[in-house]
């Protein structure tokens, strides 16, 4: 539904079930949009309603919007390089891209009155300044950790705890290396190895909250 509105819709009559997605994508800047998306089913298990929102980013829908966006930056870069429209040099696969080709078309229509297209066989302003032409930032701490409140919080969390861990490891070293008593050294010890697996554990789950999906 133009311009930016798309909604996926599936079902199972026999069953009774349905479910789908509304997805709406928000232009705030050239090469800039933000991403408002909203699943949602009668037969969702129980353990997808109760899992808080930075898990499901990080497990499911992050790597479902991020998937293709490689892909799309670089062909974006190689069209303006070309200088031709898309009608030019698309290859539509009428299996798949025809959402894709049927938004530039609106574009056509639609997009003279806008600062900036880039419709199907028209554009405007596309690639003409130096600013388009520095690389966009791809990784998920920019795109967004830093907008999302629950991503951003669970970030902050689990750095803190991360660096907790590692002082409270560095301390309970000092006491094992500082006693004489042989059960408070293996106790700190053991202490100070369990803080030290607690920080490796929270630098992996802070990694899900920066990763790079530049793919190489």
């Amino acid at each position: 539904m133009a311009p930016n509105l798309i909604l996926y819709k599936f079902g199972n009559e026999q069953q009774g079930k349905f479910g789908g997605t509304a997805l709406y994508s928000i232009p705030l800047g050239k090469n800039r949009c933000r991403i408002l998306i909203r699943n949602y089913s009668n037969s969702f298990p129980k353990k997808i309603k109760l899992m808080p929102p930075w898990l499901d980013h990080i497990l499911i829908r992050n790597k479902i919007l991020e998937g293709d966006l490689q892909l799309v930056v670089e062909q974006k870069a190689q069209i303006e390089r070309l200088g031709q429209n898309l009608k030019e040099v698309y290859l539509p696969l009428k299996t798949s891209d025809t959402l894709v080709v049927e938004y530039r078309k609106w574009l056509d229509k639609f997009g003279s009155s806008l600062p900036f297209y880039q419709g199907y066989s028209t554009s405007k302003n596309v690639g003409s300044s130096e600013s388009d032409q520095k690389l966009i930032t791809l990784d998920r701490f920019s795109q967004h950790t830093l907008i999302c409140s629950s991503c951003n919080r669970a970030y902050q969390v689990t750095n803190t705890v991360k660096q907790s861990c590692i002082g409270v490891a560095i301390a309970l070293a000092a006491v094992a290396i500082l006693t004489d008593d042989f059960r408070i050294r293996i106790g700190a010890i053991s202490l100070s190895i369990a803080a030290v697996a607690m920080s490796a554990m929270a630098q992996t789950l802070k990694t899900h909250f920066e990763r790079s999906y530049t793919r190489h």
